[in-house]
């Protein structure tokens, strides 16, 4: 995995966070600390992801043998971590959610019912499943992948956005190794220039659409990667670092435990909008914090184990996010 990379996912991780943080904090104390330029942190994820499985995977295309392996390294990657914190939110909650075992199941498999219970963050990983889903059947036959990719944008509500953003990440995979005249560091200005024009917009008042900042997510990943071979690392502090490691447990993990302070804060009779921002502020520490600890003591020990129980030649999961 590209350190670069590992540190704009934290960046975007973070974006995320202080999304949910600001609408939260405006919902129990009026306070204007929204941030919904935020929630573009998800379509960098997405582009990402595209770009991250091509990478990994672009050999495997038409070898329907390499199949099994391919499916256990995404089961490995996203399943285990996401029923962890489910189930452990569910069961804190099950006394104020309105859940049935039925709903709560479907959740788990993380099919693309639209439905989000539990926790609201795995709409995304709805979409992660599907793409995963389009990329096995690539691996199996292009053929099958371009009719289920067809059939998807046709009966899916907002796949033709969704699923361009992980095209998009597609086509930064096949570019990066590629010789590309214009310098690494350029196209990173660029996209992240880009990147922070469509987060001003959007915090004006605007509404960029995803594929804007889709568009510069791809410039900038391409950028950061070409940025890297050159030998020009971003982020490459062991801090950032782990911050870009502990990205999916962070993602889980974070609107839950903002969710529980905040309401905390509300049971102890804490009103004023000063308490207020003494509220945000150890949310802003403690959510993230919580989901380093998950990540180095239950996510990356678990990915570990199951690395070793991988049924194929041992791969480096934990590198391949």
């Amino acid at each position: 995995m590209f350190k670069s990379l590992q540190a704009a996912r934290a960046v975007a991780a973070g974006m995320v966070v202080l999304f949910h943080l600001g609408s939260v904090a405006e919902k129990y104390f009026g306070l204007p600390l929204t941030a919904d330029w935020g929630r573009a942190g998800v379509e960098f994820f997405f582009v990402l992801s595209g770009f991250i499985i091509t990478n990994a995977h672009w050999a495997d295309i038409g070898r329907p043998e390499r199949l099994a392996r391919f499916a256990w390294k995404r089961f490995v990657r996203i399943y285990p971590t996401y029923w962890m914190v489910f189930l452990l939110v569910f069961a804190l909650a099950f006394r104020v959610v309105n859940v049935s075992a039925y709903e709560a199941l479907r959740a788990l498999t993380l099919a693309p019912t639209g439905a989000t219970p539990i926790l609201t963050v795995a709409w995304s990983l709805h979409w992660e499943m599907v793409f995963y889903t389009l990329f096995a059947l690539l691996i199996v036959h292009p053929a099958f992948a371009l009719a289920a990719f067809m059939a998807a944008a046709v009966w899916m509500p907002n796949s033709p956005y969704y699923l361009l953003l992980f095209l998009l990440g597609v086509g930064c995979a096949r570019l990066a190794q590629r010789d590309v005249r214009i310098p690494g560091w350029a196209l990173a200005v660029v996209g992240a220039a880009g990147y922070g024009v469509a987060c001003h917009v959007e915090a004006s008042g605007g509404n960029p659409t995803a594929i804007a900042y889709g568009i510069a997510a791809s410039v900038l990943i391409l950028g950061l990667v070409r940025s890297e071979i050159a030998g020009h690392v971003f982020g490459a502090h062991p801090q950032v670092q782990l911050l870009g490691d502990a990205s999916y447990s962070i993602y889980l993990v974070h609107y839950p435990i903002i969710s529980a302070i905040f309401k905390a804060a509300m049971a102890l009779g804490l009103h004023s909008p000063a308490a207020g921002s003494g509220v945000y502020a150890l949310a802003l520490l403690v959510a993230p914090g919580v989901g380093i600890a998950f990540h180095l003591l239950v996510e990356r020990p678990v990915i570990a184990r199951l690395q070793f129980a991988l049924p194929f030649p041992r791969i480096a999961l934990a590198n391949d996010k």
